[in-house]
């Protein structure tokens, strides 16, 4: 019998709820261990649970929990084949790589997911950044890693989530901060390209949405082992207001003010002397300066589960 490890967000007001709906429906199948987080706190758990030789990882939360029980499972020189594979419940406020990923909860066929290992190998990038301490340090993520709108939307969304759905509090958010956008003047150099100039919005993309559904980066693929860069470079609240249906339906959008590239390897700078707030998956982090680079097929994740 397989061994399952779940890791709920404790931030979320529903956590022991969720805790006894997973007892539910995992305990007959697995021998299951659950752990309720604080803050800060799953990273920890889900690296302990490697070292203790659990099959699979259940990150029960947002895109932030699934963030922390990632950097907690791949490690730069581990090997993909020791590791665990990852299994998501979405639990959050935006629940972007649920998006992506088609991620769900048929507790059934993930169930028969886990039992027959039928997971995707996928891609991770790899951030190094400035820290809030002002150490420079590096983290993976999963879905997108963001400077501009992204960054000023999530400071709002996370005041209004206290009482609105997650979609509705990004959306709410996003329009007092297109009223006023933000104006960066960057420099980002690549493997594929170079731009130095303004922006609203730029991302280094492995997935296809932030900011709980806008489809950013719809070319985006979760193994095709490139990153996907977006820059944006003005945006006004009618223009945004007029396409957000499209952007829902990620499809591509603001074609005369936007860049889209490839890349494996980039770096983002501030050239204003001004050093800009950094966003990954859904978590504000740090600042610039930026370096991304791809991590190919460097870990094992059950998609598809809805």
């Amino acid at each position: 019998m397989k061994t399952v490890t779940a890791i709920i967000c404790g931030k979320n007001s529903h956590a022991a709820a969720m805790r006894e709906e997973i007892e539910l429906k995992f305990l007959p199948h697995f021998q299951l261990v659950t752990y309720i987080t604080q803050k800060g706190t799953a990273t920890q758990i889900a690296r302990e649970a490697v070292l203790k030789g659990t099959d699979v990882i259940l990150a029960v939360g947002g895109d932030g929990t699934v963030n922390e029980v990632v950097n907690g499972v791949v490690q730069e020189t581990t090997d993909i084949t020791k590791l665990p594979a990852v299994a998501v419940i979405p639990f959050g406020t935006g629940n972007d790589l649920a998006r992506t990923a088609n991620l769900g909860r048929n507790y059934d066929k993930l169930i028969d997911k886990i039992n027959r290992d039928d997971y995707s190998i996928i891609d991770l990038a790899l951030a190094q950044y400035r820290n809030n301490d002002g150490e420079m340090v590096k983290r993976f993520y999963v879905n997108i890693a963001d400077i501009g709108l992204g960054p000023k939307v999530i400071a709002k969304a996370e005041v209004l989530a206290k009482k609105l759905p997650g979609t509705l509090s990004y959306l709410l958010a996003a329009i007092p901060s297109l009223i006023c956008p933000p104006k960066m003047s960057v420099r980002l150099s690549s493997d594929g390209f170079n731009y130095e100039g303004p922006a609203s919005i730029m991302t280094i993309a492995n997935g296809h949405y932030m900011g709980g559904g806008f489809g950013i980066s719809p070319y985006s693929k979760l193994d095709d082992e490139i990153l996907d860069i977006v820059i944006i470079k003005k945006l006004t609240t009618l223009k945004f207001l007029f396409k957000i249906s499209k952007i829902r339906q990620c499809k591509l959008v603001f074609a005369d003010q936007i860049t889209y590239r490839h890349a494996t390897f980039c770096k983002v700078e501030s050239i204003s002397g001004e050093e800009i707030p950094i966003e990954l998956d859904g978590e504000l982090v740090g600042t610039t300066p930026l370096e991304v680079k791809i991590f190919s097929s460097s870990l094992k994740l059950f998609v598809d589960t809805k």
